[in-house]
């Protein structure tokens, strides 16, 4: 069997539906129909991966993804709304939370498989860095940890602005360009937009203030790590 999968959605065809395509393709699937029950699942089953809706009662599933993004225990758990919507403040939200990827109802069970599996590979591949600690005397790095600190101390990233630095980090020696970061940290067929990239590029970069003057950008040609002291 692959992956534990939670779906989150208050409408039973969607769920039938979601757990019949995950299931033909040896997925462990969980339903929920409200965030209560859904955090419920969250702690006791550990999914590797959440499909959400975005129009939930009660709650909404964009708050429901910033408790999820902003918990330490939940923090890594992938996340892809799945929407009836297809309105840019949507993406744009949920990607700024944290969310993975967007998929668009109706959809195809070939698309969706696709869009779970190339997530779960990235997390997958993020528990196996190529190299652990990286110290200096302003930045200290933990990518086995998935921990940031400056100063002595903790710098609190999502898990997107936290590929994108170690993404840069690693290509410090080359700039890169918002095409190359977009699709390594959100997918080559996300449907998202690139501008994403300039807004946690922002928000990196203010969280490691004074030290986010490190990541330069480069006009025309896209952006690189600072090495020099």
């Amino acid at each position: 069997m692959k992956g534990k999968i939670l779906i989150v959605d208050d409408d039973p065809k969607i769920c039938d539906l979601l757990t019949d395509i995950l299931r033909n393709d040896h997925f462990r699937v969980s339903t929920a129909k409200t965030t209560e029950d859904a955090w419920e699942k969250v702690l006791s089953i550990r999914p590797d991966l959440i499909l959400l809706d975005v129009e939930l009662p009660l709650k909404g599933g964009l708050e429901f993804c910033r408790e999820i993004k902003e918990k330490e225990p939940t923090q890594q758990i992938p996340i892809i709304f799945v929407t009836v919507r297809d309105q840019e403040i949507d993406k744009v939200s949920g990607l700024n939370l944290g969310a993975d990827d967007f998929i668009t109802k109706p959809f195809r069970p070939k698309e969706l498989i696709a869009r779970v599996n190339v997530v779960l590979r990235r997390y997958a591949a993020m528990q196996h860095p190529t190299f652990n600690v990286v110290k200096s005397p302003i930045l200290t790095i933990d990518f086995g940890r998935r921990v940031v600190q400056a100063d002595q101390k903790d710098v609190h990233l999502t898990p997107k602005e936290f590929e994108i630095l170690e993404l840069l980090f690693k290509n410090r020696r080359r700039v890169l360009s918002d095409k190359l970061i977009f699709d390594h940290v959100w997918g080559a067929n996300c449907n998202s937009l690139i501008s994403t990239v300039y807004t946690h590029i922002d928000r990196l970069r203010k969280k490691l203030f004074p030290y986010g003057v490190k990541i330069k950008s480069v006009p025309g040609v896209g952006y690189r790590f600072d090495q020099r002291k």
